[in-house]
């Protein structure tokens, strides 16, 4: 399953979508959207991932002085969602700095988990990433001003609270602070059947761990039929066994 999880490695928000800081206005005015302050592990720098199979750069916005930093990337496939919806996923990500952004550019492709840009403080007064996401694909500019002035995600479908987007992946993501929203923790996350290796090229070990001899490769595109699993390794062919994260299921 194409699930949506949580995108950083630490979750630690601290100001959630109904915040009076600056975020209330995001969801009382026309149309809306439920960002978030993502702070992460500390006051430093850490990145933001890719939160499902793939995700492509639609905008890049603020490089230089222009404007507040943001990027839009949009799934290329649907995703499933935590309130066991199915659509695509539009998200929008605002503060990177220019060091980071500057690399990021219009069709750019991230894998799941794959970093994308660290949390910074342009247009901010410290160090996080303002994150909101919606069901749907981008639609016009990606955002517009709202009835109360703020600027809010735009998609084909709407704008979603995060915790109808996303699930936590334990495995994944530790949760410090969830902000007082309540996000479900990611079903079991693969299960016996046919799978195909979605990276260039898949180490086969002799147990379910990478601490295990590595016994040979698989390429992109081989399917293999799974015959159980364990975390998010799976085995076949009696012993052989490979991660999952780098697979897509059939």
């Amino acid at each position: 399953m194409n699930y949506a999880i949580y995108p950083c490695k630490t979750m630690r928000i601290t100001q959630n979508y109904k915040g009076k800081t600056s975020h209330k206005p995001h969801t009382t005015g026309t149309p809306k959207d439920y960002p978030i302050d993502e702070g992460c592990s500390d006051t430093g720098k850490d990145y933001i991932y890719c939160p499902c199979d793939e995700m492509k750069v639609r905008r890049v916005y603020g490089v230089g002085t222009k404007g507040t930093n943001t990027i839009w990337l949009e799934s290329t496939d649907k995703v499933s969602f935590a309130d066991g919806s199915e659509d695509y996923m539009t998200m929008l990500i605002t503060h990177p700095d220019d060091a980071d952004l500057k690399n990021i550019k219009v069709g750019d492709i991230f894998k799941r988990k794959e970093k994308i840009t660290r949390e910074g403080k342009d247009g901010a007064t410290a160090n996080h990433l303002h994150i909101s996401a919606g069901k749907g694909k981008m639609k016009g500019a990606g955002w517009m001003q709202n009835s109360k002035g703020k600027w809010v995600l735009t998609t084909t479908k709407t704008a979603s609270k995060p915790e109808d987007i996303f699930y936590i992946d334990p495995d994944f993501t530790k949760v410090v602070s969830s902000g007082s929203l309540k996000f479900k923790t990611l079903p079991d996350k693969y299960s016996a059947g046919y799978y195909k290796v979605d990276t260039a090229v898949l180490n086969v070990r002799v147990g379910p761990d990478t601490n295990y001899k590595k016994t040979g490769i698989l390429t992109k595109g081989k399917t293999v039929k799974i015959t159980k699993t364990k975390g998010n390794w799976g085995c076949y062919s009696g012993s052989k066994w490979i991660c999952l994260d780098y697979c897509r299921f059939m």
